[in-house]
């Protein structure tokens, strides 16, 4: 019996298996020789239904994906081992699972979220702080009765100044106690804030 074909992937009778029997040998060829007994294997090629699945069990991550190489990561990722390609999906590697399957699955480019304008003013806020920076000269309007306007309107004048320089050197300081925290910045304001009364 003479020995059999190679049967390795890629060959060139990849899907036939040919054994010649043994008999007595003929000085003159035959037309059809009766001695051959040819047997049709299985064709090895990838499994579509498995591949299928896999596809759409990942279509969420694979669709925004701008190469297969994104798919490769991204199979690696999920554990699928060479044996596992191999044998289940039927490729030879992972790369060649991941471009099956980032040509199977159609390209998907989801939209951003909206981001919110960073130049939108908050009018609530200024007007809080419109009032708090105000307050200063209520004060001075609610005990200006008390006062003498002849005698007294140079101190009123240094008053002021001096309590609102000192309201925005303390406002300066709790921005960047801010960097560390806003408890630490809550203090600055708590302890600067009655010194600055006094001063005024």
């Amino acid at each position: 019996m003479s020995g059999p074909l190679s049967l390795e992937p890629g060959g060139a009778e990849q899907d036939t298996l040919a054994i010649r029997l043994a008999g007595p040998r003929r000085l003159r060829p035959r037309r059809t020789d009766d001695s051959t007994l040819a047997l049709r294997l299985p064709r090895l090629g990838p499994d579509e239904e498995e591949i299928s699945r896999l596809a759409a069990e990942l279509a969420d991550r694979i669709g925004p994906a701008v190469h297969p190489y994104e798919v490769a990561a991204l199979l690696e990722a999920e554990g699928l081992s060479a044996d596992v390609i191999r044998h289940r999906y039927g490729h030879p590697n992972l790369f060649s699972l991941a471009s099956a399957l980032y040509e199977r699955v159609p390209r998907t480019f989801p939209e951003p979220a909206p981001a919110s304008d960073p130049w939108r003013p908050d009018h609530v806020r200024c007007l809080l702080r419109g009032v708090l920076f105000a307050l200063p000269g209520l004060a001075y309007l609610l005990a200006g009765p008390l006062w003498r306007p002849g005698t007294h309107v140079s101190a009123l004048v240094v008053a002021g100044i001096v309590s609102w320089a000192w309201g925005q050197a303390l406002g300066h300081r709790a921005h960047l106690r801010m960097t560390t925290g806003r408890r630490e910045a809550g203090r600055t304001l708590l302890t600067g804030a009655p010194v600055g009364a006094v001063l005024a």
